[in-house]
């Protein structure tokens, strides 16, 4: 039997950007996400390197 895939899951990473001291985030939903293991990682490294880069701009 193979599993549906749930519609809130989240599988694409997230793209953050890095705005005057900010990261801005746009793509999330504004409840709570479900994300896959492999999209997490992407976004928290993401996250890091926007976050360097917004400090960078302050």
């Amino acid at each position: 039997m193979t599993d549906k895939p749930r519609p809130d899951l989240i599988t694409e990473p997230l793209t953050p950007k890095a705005r005057h001291g900010v990261v801005e985030i746009k793509d999330p939903p504004e409840a709570a996400m479900n994300l896959t293991a492999d999209a997490a990682e992407v976004s928290g490294i993401r996250m890091l390197d926007a976050a360097d880069r917004a400090r960078k701009r302050d």
